[in-house]
């Protein structure tokens, strides 16, 4: 490990994430994930326009925005009975108030991003199992 280089634990959206943010500030990384590879489980989650605002920063967001699927309201639904309690209107004009879009995406597409670009970052390094895979 080279002098100065800082430790990542966990290869997951946070972890590449972090590593992303450490590499940008000029430090070299390294990023440890205990299982056998990356990649991450779950469904989808909700990005709001300020996450799009982050993953600029991180030199992602347009590889995001490819991936993720647009909507045009929210709906609030009452979980016992699925009556509508509330709607707030995400479309053009939220987008263009916001600078960014209210969208959502699954959580192994944005991993992949956040993935792709942490193998192609030469200040990053990931390991896994104790070898190095990128």
């Amino acid at each position: 490990m080279a002098e100065g280089t800082i430790l990542v634990a966990g290869g997951g959206i946070g972890g590449l994430a972090a590593a992303l943010v450490l590499s940008r500030a000029g430090r070299r990384v390294e990023l440890f994930e205990q299982s056998e590879r990356f990649g991450e489980i779950g469904a989808g989650i909700q990005i709001g326009p300020n996450a799009f605002h982050a993953m600029d920063y991180l030199g992602v967001g347009d590889a995001g925005r490819a991936k993720a699927v647009y909507i045009d309201r929210l709906i609030m639904m009452d979980g016992m009975t699925g009556a509508e309690i509330a709607e707030i209107p995400v479309d053009e004009p939220f987008r263009r108030r916001f600078g960014n879009p209210y969208a959502v995406i699954h959580r192994s597409d944005l991993h992949g991003v956040l993935l792709d670009a942490c193998r192609a970052n030469n200040s990053i390094t990931l390991v896994n199992k104790q070898r190095v895979i990128g």
